[in-house]
């Protein structure tokens, strides 16, 4: 797996800041030059590389990187055409079935017709924008330094001298996103990465930066042999002053290592609001799995704002459950949920690697869904599922805890209506039962209990031959007859635990 370093270039002097300025922008027009023939159907690669060095005179693999950047981005916007097309298809269609079914209910003019007619008009305006740009192999206009600040250009002030400063303001913040960046990849057979290397120094790291003058020297040479700027670098970590050990992940461990076997890693340079920030991307080793599956595996159930364990033994019964969340994930500011989606996952990982036990978590995939309420739109805004699975995912393979992957499907059904009435806990504790019985025992489907099932049949509500061949088919339908039934008696269908033995008694 990949990680990200995150360091800042110290004592920049100004010669140097006008060096490090110089190469930023001959790295943007590479890009941009490349972008621009690549989507005009160049197909002589090795010829445009070429030509970008020749213009700026940098080594050839910053022009390498360059044109591969181009054919990147190129790749990934044809592919979101490719994306939203179907996106959009599938909730016109959705919203289509919608509409139908309101028509033959409801009176003609009704207001939520009208909401839902406006709704597939704006859909079906989408999902043409999409698919004409398929049809077509195009995609929008690219605006390299965002669409935003180049429209900012167009504001104007009222007071000439304000105006005048906001211009210089303006321009200085476009060049920055424009030419603010330089990047190079690694090469395992240099060693690393031979234009943006990274060196340990006596008492702090050195980058070791390729220019664009040769060195003096011959200059007919087979290989040329390029300048060298070297600037002190700091490498991000939190040192307690008590112990003084490290916070968190030591970053430094983690590149000496990387530098000592001599693997490939990716220096990215950004210059904001003055400071030059250096990314350094190396490929992490996971850690030799600790855990046995004979103590059993943890199921996770992911909610909003917190996490539900369920520690299942061999047998399929459940041993433990615990419960690890933060109330404050909805309240707290982008990088502050991010270090409390961190603190969540180690503590995940602890809490499972301590009974010796893998993690099963859901495969959760929100992006491809087909159309999705308001409310659930500002829930999945507010709090990135994919974020805190994906650092329970990396921690647990830092920590040496094997995990898995299932289909959240009828997870939390299973466990209402099998489970929280036998052990007498939450639905989301049961859920995380369910899915650890189905990644850590591969149990592939689970019996309906015999009360619930009479309970069906004496409503003829059960269907066994569709039952015997698909059991999801048989918890949606008790679900939705569960559901109608406590709805009549004024109730949710999270009250199926009290009222449970007066459905019975019925």
């Amino acid at each position: 797996m990949k990680t990200t370093i995150l360091g800042v270039l110290l004592d920049v002097t100004p010669d140097q800041d006008t060096v490090l300025r110089r190469l930023m922008r001959k790295y943007g027009f590479m890009l941009r030059f490349a972008f621009q023939r690549l989507v005009g159907g160049l197909q002589n690669i090795g010829g445009l590389e070429r030509h970008c060095a020749s213009e700026t005179e940098l080594p050839l693999r910053y022009a390498k990187d360059a044109v591969q950047e181009a054919q990147d981005l190129i790749r990934a916007r044809h592919q979101a055409m490719k994306d939203g097309a179907t996106l959009w298809t599938q909730r016109v269609k959705k919203t289509r079935e919608r509409l139908t079914a309101l028509r033959a209910s409801l009176h003609p003019n009704a207001r939520r017709i009208a909401g839902q007619e406006r709704k597939l008009t704006h859909q079906e305006a989408q999902q043409a924008f999409y698919q004409q740009h398929v049809e077509a192999g195009t995609f929008p206009p690219v605006v390299f330094g965002t669409k935003k600040r180049w429209l900012d250009q167009f504001k104007t002030l009222d007071d000439p001298l304000a105006e005048q400063e906001r211009q210089q303001a303006w321009r200085k913040e476009w060049d920055e996103s424009r030419n603010g960046r330089l990047s190079a990849r690694g090469d395992r057979t240099k060693r690393g990465n031979p234009l943006l290397r990274v060196r340990a120094g006596t008492d702090h790291w050195i980058l070791e930066i390729s220019l664009d003058c040769l060195k003096p020297g011959n200059p007919d040479a087979k290989v040329p042999r390029y300048e060298k700027l070297e600037i002190p670098l700091y490498i991000a970590r939190k040192v307690s002053k008590k112990t003084g050990q490290v916070h968190g992940r030591d970053y430094e461990g983690l590149l000496r290592r990387v530098l000592a076997a001599g693997d490939s890693y990716q220096v990215e340079i950004l210059r904001r609001q003055g400071r030059y920030q250096v990314r350094v991307t190396v490929e992490e080793v996971p850690a030799p799995i600790q855990t046995d599956p004979r103590h059993g595996w943890v199921g996770v159930d992911t909610n909003s704002t917190f996490l539900a364990l369920c520690h299942v033994l061999p047998n399929g019964n459940a041993c433990a459950f615990a419960t690890i969340g933060d109330p404050r994930l909805f309240d707290v500011r982008s990088t502050q949920r991010d270090a409390l989606v961190g603190g969540l996952a180690v503590e995940t990982v602890q809490w499972a690697k301590a009974r010796g036990a893998g993690l099963v978590v859901e495969d959760l995939q929100f992006i491809h869904d087909r159309d999705v309420s308001a409310k659930f739109n500002r829930v999945t805004h507010q709090f990135n599922y994919r974020a805190l699975l994906t650092a329970v995912e990396r921690q647990a393979a830092r920590e040496g805890v094997a995990l898995r992957k299932v289909k959240p499907a009828y997870t939390s059904i299973i466990g209402r209506f099998k489970y929280q009435p036998q052990y007498g806990m939450s639905v989301h504790h049961a859920a995380a039962l369910v899915i650890g019985r189905r990644g850590g025992l591969k149990v592939r489907r689970e019996n309906v209990p015999k009360a619930l099932r009479l309970w069906m049949q004496d409503r003829d509500q059960w269907n066994d031959p569709t039952y015997r061949k698909n059991d999801w088919s048989a918890w949606a339908r008790i679900k939705r007859i569960m559901a109608k039934t406590l709805a009549s008696h004024h109730q949710y269908l999270s009250a199926w635990l009290g009222y449970r033995k007066t459905l019975f008694s019925e």
